[in-house]
């Protein structure tokens, strides 16, 4: 019997860990953890795997289906994001968004989740304050940012992230700001500028406009995050974020405490819900998911059981919404107004077709292993050295291992390693990848493009040419590439 219990866990373990394929850096899992079924993807964030808040209809003020945005913004995972106004009125966001690292939307309540530009994930409990400045002074203390607000006396900036009109109310004025600098002062409905932002005072405050701006003042804003938990300078890198609740843990800790956070309902604070949530783990794995009913206080258990270290709640009943094509998953109910994708960057294919032209330098015709991409001509570096040998511009190639590169030294004379000057071996068009290579001339560095090709490196001529004072010329009667050290 203890065996057959012992293969039955086994069993067990494997439904629950290869519930779904992998896809990119993703897999889908469906378990159940103290009594609380939990579906969710596990997703490794790499060099290609890009966090995107999505705003529907790529504007803030309206709603779609968790698929259509994920569809559209060609994402193989995504989760619904941050509570919004979903049972009367305009369908706007009530918590934080911040997009590609500029914020867009801000709430001085509740939690919220950012990712870095490195992938990494972090909790805090945040508050926002912004400053506008003209002419460099400080002079504007705006209260919200893409936000109606109907106070008399409020101050709000709107981006062109906003993505339709700005509806003015009477009374109210707005400075339309262009490339930094005020280019109309309007008291009728408007639309933000692409390369700008506006700043809009409600009737009550409108009087400031006239004292403070005029047309081609120079104006900006900052934003100010307090933090609770973390560092402020670790929200100077976040990518993206959204702004929910209540958090579960923060940096391994359980924080589940709606009250403290400012929630008021029941229905967060104390009962039992289905809830939608991310977190990461302390490898850097970051889930997004959805559970079954569970109090706060269960959520939180739950995520520490998963081995995530931070966790936060993303809006919950009737949006709850997961997203992840690869294994069917599209649980959705009503349409909702943001959310957080991941998405794949595929890498564009570089061609590299062999070079057919002859090489003649001062005079002397060579034919050897060149590549052109893009309408460049592409040599190895000990190919280049080994034709400027025994010349005035010849150079020498070494391997500096205490800096881990190559170190060019003029004025002297290349040592051959074998294999220099060989000829295309199959004259067929290759994939080449670029990289970014240190290359050090006499002990000072300089960066240079480079491609790689079957394992060996490629450089561009002209840049050798350029920084070894050698000519290089194209003889088109000839079709030919030509080197002179003269």
């Amino acid at each position: 019997m203890k065996q057959l219990r012992k293969i039955g866990f086994l069993l067990l373990m494997a439904a629950i860990f290869f519930t779904g394929p992998v896809y990119a850096a993703g897999v889908y899992i469906s378990e159940s953890i103290n009594g609380i079924n939990i579906n969710h993807v596990d997703i490794k964030i790499e060099n290609n795997i890009k966090p995107l808040v999505l705003n529907a209809g790529n504007q803030m003020n309206t709603t779609d289906s968790l698929a259509n945005m994920a569809k559209n913004a060609g994402a193989f995972a995504a989760i619904n994001g941050t509570y919004f106004e979903a049972y009367g009125g305009t369908p706007v966001p009530w918590g934080t968004l911040i997009k590609n690292n500029k914020v867009l939307h801000i709430s001085n309540g509740g939690s919220v989740v950012g990712i870095t530009s490195e992938g990494r994930l972090i909790v805090d409990r945040l508050s926002f304050e912004f400053e506008g400045y003209v002419n460099g002074v400080y002079r504007a203390i705006p209260w919200r940012i893409n936000h109606h607000s109907p106070e008399a006396e409020a101050i709000t900036i709107f981006t062109p992230e906003y993505g339709t009109t700005v509806n003015m109310s009477d009374g109210a004025k707005a400075v339309v700001v262009t490339n930094g600098k005020v280019t109309d002062i309007v008291t009728w409905d408007f639309n933000i500028p692409d390369d700008g932002f506006a700043i809009l005072y409600n009737s009550s405050s409108s009087y400031l406009v006239d004292e403070r701006y005029k047309i081609n003042d120079e104006v900006y804003y900052k934003v100010k995050i307090n933090t609770t938990f973390t560092n402020p300078e670790d929200w100077n890198d976040i990518v993206c974020g959204l702004g929910a609740g209540p958090s579960l843990i923060i940096n391994g800790v359980i924080t589940a405490d709606g009250p403290a956070e400012g929630f008021a309902d029941a229905k967060i604070n104390i009962n039992s819900a289905g809830r939608s949530f991310i977190g990461a783990k302390a490898d850097g794995t970051i889930i997004i998911g959805n559970m079954g009913s569970a109090t706060i206080a269960n959520a939180a258990e739950a995520c520490r059981s998963m081995g995530l270290v931070n966790a936060m709640c993303l809006d919950g009943g009737g949006s709850i919404a997961l997203y992840y094509p690869s294994y069917n998953v599209n649980m959705s109910g009503r349409k909702i107004n943001n959310a957080l994708a991941f998405i794949e960057e595929k890498e564009e294919l570089i061609t590299a077709a062999p070079t057919s032209s002859p090489v003649i330098i001062d005079g002397k015709t060579v034919t050897l292993d060149v590549y052109n991409i893009n309408n460049n001509n592409y040599f190895k570096l000990r190919d280049i050295a080994m034709l400027l040998n025994n010349s005035k511009k010849q150079f020498g190639v070494e391997w500096d291992a205490s800096k881990n590169a190559i170190n060019l030294i003029t004025n002297s004379q290349y040592i051959s390693i074998g294999g220099e000057l060989s000829e295309l071996k199959d004259g067929n068009i290759k994939i080449a990848s670029e990289t970014k290579s240190d290359i050090y001339i006499d002990g000072k560095t300089v960066k240079l493009t480079s491609y790689s090709i079957d394992s060996s490196s490629y450089f561009k001529l002209r840049d050798i040419a350029e920084q070894l004072n050698f000519g290089v010329d194209w003889n088109s009667t000839t079709n030919s590439i030509v080197i002179s050290t003269k």
